[in-house]
């Protein structure tokens, strides 16, 4: 079998119905040669039914899983237990594959010989319009054959090699057993997580310069705080120093430090959205960052990658350098005012 598709479902009773049949209506030009994997992750509406109904349509093609809620990392790897084929699609249960996705991906396998991952551009979808959302990113040739190092700086200073959904990765590089239960039930990072892994054991890479995948976009993240940001990402870039040695990538420690403090500029202009109660406690969360060991290790690289970093990024991690705590909160709130 080719592909294993794995589409985590939860609470998806609005878009699953378009998801599924953005994949069904193109599987017969690759021959079938697929499997569905839907894993219900204790989903309190429709959704898990709807699965079943799939199932019953398609018994050759859909495999359905019900299993209590665990988040969306436990049930990813939940499914990559259960594959078969040779390669898996990740796809989320609210976005679509776009016409002629297989197909495509399909005979870049054949004309590379089984490279170990192929990555995709994709549009960004609001469920009417669609906008691409990365292309060129390696090249502007349709498809070639990308050096592991390019992938690897690619993944430490940008954007668009982090999602799972935009990568097809063969099975062989996907460890099932390997435990991410420590993380718990992650609620960012699941995609820069995994791509460690995938990475690590890949060594061939194809970039396919189409956008075959449409991610669904929303207000999210963009709008939301989460306190413990930048120390979820802290674990995680913990396991990119693990990889150090076997990555063998050229200025490690500067690569490494662009990618903490992308995060860090993150943490700090998402602070802007809490309903702070005070300037003390705003202060004493930018504070816990400040004197954090990773953020200090790094600060030394700051001047020297501030091309890789936002403007305003670098701005506030410049005042949270000098601890001019008062000065970064009254422009997050001002940024705040202006933004509304």
């Amino acid at each position: 079998m080719l592909f294993s598709i794995v589409i985590p479902v939860y609470n998806v009773e609005k878009y699953l119905n378009e998801c599924m049949q953005s994949i069904l209506l193109q599987v017969e030009t690759i021959e079938n040669d697929c499997e569905i994997l839907l894993i219900d992750d204790g989903s309190t509406d429709t959704s898990g039914r709807i699965c079943d109904t799939y199932k019953d349509r398609y018994p050759d093609i859909v495999k359905v899983f019900h299993k209590p809620n665990e988040g969306l990392l436990a049930t990813r790897r939940f499914g990559f237990k259960r594959v078969s084929g040779d390669y898996v699609i990740n796809c989320d249960s609210d976005d679509l594959l776009e016409k002629g996705m297989l197909k495509s991906v399909k005979n870049i396998i054949l004309k590379y010989k089984n490279p170990d991952i192929i990555f995709i551009n994709h549009n960004r979808y609001d469920g009417k319009e669609k906008t691409i959302e990365f292309e060129n990113i390696f090249s502007n040739k349709h498809d070639s054959l990308i050096p592991r190092e390019n992938v690897l700086r690619e993944f430490m200073t940008g954007h668009s090699v982090v999602s799972v959904c935009g990568k097809i990765c063969k099975t062989s590089c996907i460890n099932p057993d390997l435990d991410y239960k420590k993380y718990g039930r992650m609620s960012t990072g699941e995609d820069t997580l995994q791509s460690v892994e995938f990475f690590t054991n890949a060594d061939t890479f194809v970039y396919l310069n189409e956008a075959l995948y449409d991610y669904r976009c929303d207000s999210g993240m963009t709008t939301k705080f989460d306190k413990d940001y930048y120390f979820t990402f802290k674990k995680i870039f913990e396991e990119i120093i693990k990889e150090k040695k076997a990555w063998n990538l050229k200025s490690f420690n500067k690569l490494f430090a662009i990618k903490v403090f992308q995060t860090t500029g993150r943490a700090i202009t998402q602070s802007r959205y809490n309903k702070w109660n005070s300037y003390g406690e705003q202060r004493k969360y930018l504070k816990k960052i400040r004197q954090d060991k990773m953020f200090i290790a790094n600060i030394k690289y700051l001047n020297n990658i501030k091309e890789n970093l936002q403007r305003d990024h670098y701005l506030l991690l410049y005042l949270l350098k000098v601890r001019f705590y008062l000065l970064i909160i009254i422009i997050l709130r001002m940024k705040n005012i202006l933004d509304n």
